[in-house]
């Protein structure tokens, strides 16, 4: 019984004891802060991706709506069916008269678009697809009139007009698997046409 008394009042080898049991806690939490910057790695990538996705999407409005001015002033659409301009390839011929009854038009896709670009890209390629859908609505009008009072005569003027308003749908399917959808509204004044170059 006084051996056991002995060794439980002996300190020798407590300094390796617990200098062990630091490097142990220390060990864990350089392994749980490698797994944390990890795991921040991967998160800012994705997020990265998608905001790529996003403005290229974005940059497929503005696309779709500079072709879209010029779809207008051909009265019949683009000449050829499907049309090359630069990297840009276009579907249909005349999409400016596409209508839509939808209060919103439907996201394009590989199946249903009127532009996609780059026009060499396959549907495993990162790539811009661009639908538009319009809606001939007449312009409100100003009015001036101006009366001489008793004599019963008098002047008037007014203003009006109709207008065209798009709904230009743009999705970007890009890399990862990422894809982003951005809907924007565009309204062509009839009669602003430029001239018809394809």
């Amino acid at each position: 019984m006084r051996y056991i008394l002995h060794i439980g009042n002996n300190e020798k080898g407590s300094a390796l004891i617990i200098s062990i049991l630091i490097l142990l806690l220390l060990t864990i939490i350089g392994i749980a802060a490698t797994n944390t910057s990890t795991i921040e790695i991967l998160i800012s990538g994705n997020d990265k991706v998608h905001k790529m996705a996003f403005h290229q999407a974005e940059g497929g409005t503005e696309v779709g709506r500079e072709l879209l001015e010029q779809n207008i002033a051909c009265p019949t659409g683009f000449k050829n069916e499907p049309i090359d301009i630069g990297n840009t390839r276009i579907e249909k011929k005349d999409f400016w008269q596409n209508e839509s009854n939808a209060t919103t038009c439907s996201y394009p896709s590989d199946s249903n678009r009127d532009i996609h670009m780059p026009a060499n890209a396959t549907s495993t390629d990162a790539h811009t697809n661009i639908k538009l859908y319009g809606v001939t609505e007449l312009s409100t009008g100003t009015a001036i009139q101006m009366a001489a009072g008793y004599e019963g005569k008098g002047k008037g003027a007014a203003t009006g007009g109709g207008h065209i308003v798009y709904d230009l749908c743009s999705q970007r399917r890009g890399q990862a698997s990422c894809e982003s959808c951005i809907a924007i509204q565009y309204r062509h004044v009839i009669g602003q046409e430029g001239v018809c170059i394809y």
